[in-house]
């Protein structure tokens, strides 16, 4: 796992500005670096040490050393594929899973990506044809920011490094921004900054000095169903999982898993806690008189009974709520408003005391059925809805997921542009909503939720505490599993995931798989009431917002002058909050930990 960056901009001293880009994520490689620099290309890497720490360090090469890889990642299925190279005459001087990549290339062409399995971003380069190629994981587990300006190339896993780029232009885009204020976050392609992008998932970028062309190498879809009993679905699941998270515990660190107490993570400490072979941990938030949270670890505990595990359960009494967003808003890169990310980064920073490996439960929801809105809708009252301006569920999937204040953002903001990013948005379920309308919205909460949402916050806000995070559940081959299944084994009635469930039920305690779901967020409306008046109000009516003349006074104003927020307020001014603080340290250049020096 590392954070990768390079150019190939003209600069004067290409070594330092690498290793500039590189100290701003060092958090993403604290335990070495490594570089690459001819006079097409410069490659940079920052190494957190996961397998083969003393002999891993990139950049790799292969036979005829004209081809140099360097990759933020983990290619789990890289022993099986070793075995195959050896067979080919391939000889390995390090343990490392990345020595692999340049001799797949040498073998295969770009081509050696479809035999992958892992999460990763790759930078290729080869120097004899001068083609360099950025790859991206199939779900977009890992990060990748990439722009081309003045006929030069530039890419970075974080956003705050890709800035240092001299010449850069840092142009705001305000459609990005209004799909922000839309959905709580910033969808690929799109990036705060105009000419700046994401590279799509399931994707490669190929640049020849002078032009750029994406291709897909593998696409998010929905398979002809299997006519197959549950049964039988439930075997090939199995097989499957248990395959995954033994892969995904391969490490020279030690590893341990994230425990909720909901059904997926779960599911994934106990089949990983009896497939380790070493010293498995185990992390739980025990969420005390905090109101809005409830207490899961009741069912944590009965997870992990009986279990060779050593448990760290975290008592949450008050999180530094004022202090720590400025600085997880820097370590996002992005207006970000989804709240989990704070649960997720206190969880990443206790969990790294301890392991450098982590597995988490992302994506059973998205892949099984697991929210509310995996159901089918009236058409009627999604009609009426429509005409009286409402969210009309049956014939929009984004309305499932867009702000309920469009109206008060164009008040508020005279920038904002209306569901800009709708067509582009919920353009896979549309095509596929005639074919199975439950399965449709899945593949769209895969496409954009699960994957600009929860992976990109999970990335970031575990990277951000230096540990590794894997997600079992998300192997591309359980993904496709996942999309031959009928709906209608996956929602039966009022049980959501009924298959999952039905399947997990040889692991886990009837009470804990059947139980009402806890989400993972936190409760914004606490925190926002009760720092408001000392600080937020303060930052909102001093800051840049106001400076820029992005905001409409008086209606900033409205609400800075209440004394107490409804819930739905307190929402709608995070948001708000958020986008101001973005704006203090990306635009304006203020350090995260001065912003409250008014």
């Amino acid at each position: 796992m590392c954070g990768i960056f390079g150019f190939s901009n003209k600069v004067e001293d290409k070594k330092n500005l690498l290793k500039m880009m590189g100290n701003k994520m060092i958090h993403r490689g604290p335990d070495g670096d490594g570089y690459f620099i001819d006079n097409n290309i410069a490659m940079g890497m920052v190494r957190l040490s996961i397998i083969d720490i003393q002999k891993g360090n990139q950049p790799f090469f292969n036979r005829s050393q004209d081809v140099v890889v360097m990759c933020n990642g983990e290619i789990y299925n890289y022993l099986e594929l070793k075995k195959e190279l050896k067979k080919e005459g391939f000889e390995f001087k390090t343990d490392s899973d990345i020595e692999i990549l340049p001799f797949l290339y040498e073998k295969y062409g770009i081509e050696f990506v479809k035999k992958l399995n892992g999460m990763f971003v790759i930078a290729l380069y080869d120097k004899n044809k001068n083609l360099f190629y950025l790859i991206r994981d199939r779900l977009g587990i890992k990060p990748l920011y990439f722009t081309i300006q003045n006929d030069d190339l530039a890419y970075a896993s974080e956003l705050k490094s890709l800035l240092l780029i001299p010449g850069l232009d840092k142009q705001i885009d305000f459609d990005a921004l209004s799909t922000y204020l839309d959905l709580r976050y910033i969808p690929r392609p799109l990036s705060p900054f105009k000419g700046i992008n994401k590279l799509d998932s399931g994707s490669y970028l190929l640049w020849n000095g002078e032009n750029i062309s994406i291709e897909k190498y593998w696409e998010n879809s929905l398979s002809l169903m299997a006519n197959n009993s549950e049964q039988e679905i439930m075997d090939e699941f199995d097989i499957l999982l248990n395959n995954s998270i033994e892969m995904e515990l391969i490490s020279d660190v030690p590893v341990g898993s994230f425990l909720s107490g909901g059904i997926d993570s779960s599911v994934v400490t106990t089949l990983a806690s009896d497939l380790c072979q070493d010293k498995f941990s185990v992390f739980h938030m025990r969420w005390n008189e905090i109101p809005g949270k409830i207490d899961e670890s009741m069912f944590a505990e009965k997870v992990i009974q009986n279990k060779n595990v050593t448990k760290y359960f975290r008592d949450v009494n008050n999180i530094d709520v004022v202090n720590l967003l400025p600085k997880l808003i820097y370590h996002l890169d992005e207006p970000f408003a989804d709240a989990a990310f704070f649960p997720t980064y206190y969880l990443a920073n206790l969990a790294s005391e301890k392991v450098k490996v982590i597995l988490s439960g992302a994506g059973g929801d998205e892949l099984f059925g697991g929210y509310p809105h995996h159901t089918n809708y009236s058409k009627i009252k999604s009609m009426i809805n429509g005409m009286l301006g409402r969210k009309a569920l049956a014939y929009s999937y984004f309305d499932i997921w867009r702000s309920e204040h469009q109206n008060k953002w164009k008040q508020m903001f005279p920038w904002y542009k209306k569901s800009i990013f709708k067509n582009q948005f919920e353009y896979k379920w549309k095509n596929n909503k005639d074919h199975d309308s439950i399965n449709s919205i899945m593949l769209n909460d895969i496409e954009y939720y699960l994957q600009d949402n929860i992976l990109f916050l999970t990335d970031k806000m575990t990277m951000a505490a230096s540990i590794e995070c894997r997600v079992p559940l998300l192997d591309h081959r359980i993904v496709e599993l996942s999309h031959r299944i009928p709906s209608s084994y996956k929602i039966k009635g009022n049980d959501r995931k009924h298959i999952f469930k039905k399947w997990a039920l040889q692991y886990l305690p009837r009470d804990v798989l059947y139980r009402q779901k806890e989400g993972f967020g936190f409760p914004i409306e606490l925190w926002i009431n009760k720092y408001k008046d000392l600080y937020f109000d303060l930052l909102l009516e001093n800051g840049s917002l106001i400076s820029n003349q992005l905001i409409d006074k008086k209606q900033l104003y409205k609400l800075t002058s209440k004394m107490t927020l409804t819930p739905d307020e307190c929402w709608f001014y995070w948001q708000i909050l958020v986008l101001e603080i973005w704006l203090e340290v990306f635009i304006d250049d203020i350090p995260y930990n001065n912003l409250y020096d008014f």
